[in-house]
């Protein structure tokens, strides 16, 4: 098992979807907060060490620091940007059916606003 923390909070849903419709709906908005937090998640994978995985099951640990922020929109939003950063650090080769065996998500609040991410092997 391996794991790494990213400081947040990442972005949920509705800022995922606000920003696909600024500039007239050409998702330009999109591209540039999926381009921050898919390099984000790849700098700090790569500066924790983490090891390159065939096939995995993964528990996020989703911290926030307060309940103002609907537990669907957090992991909906972050998870995208963490699979694909994690892709982009070439920690998976894709985030496909063959490389996400599955998934648990966690919430609580704490002081420190961000998400713990486990990664854990599955042959």
């Amino acid at each position: 098992m391996q794991r790494f923390f990213i400081p947040g909070p990442l972005p949920n849903l509705n800022k995922v979807l606000a920003s696909a419709k600024g500039y007239g709906g050409r998702g330009i908005g999109y591209a540039r907060l999926k381009r921050q937090w898919t390099q984000t998640v790849a700098l700090h994978a790569l500066a924790s060490g983490i090891k390159r995985v065939a096939r995995a099951s993964f528990e996020f640990r989703w911290i926030e620091k307060d309940q103002r922020r609907d537990k669907d929109g957090i992991a909906a939003g972050g998870r995208k940007m963490l699979f694909d950063g994690l892709v982009l650090a070439k920690v998976l080769d894709n985030d496909g059916w063959k490389q996400i065996a599955g998934w648990v998500d966690v919430f609580q609040v704490g002081p420190k606003p961000g998400v713990e991410v486990k990664i854990i092997p599955v042959p």
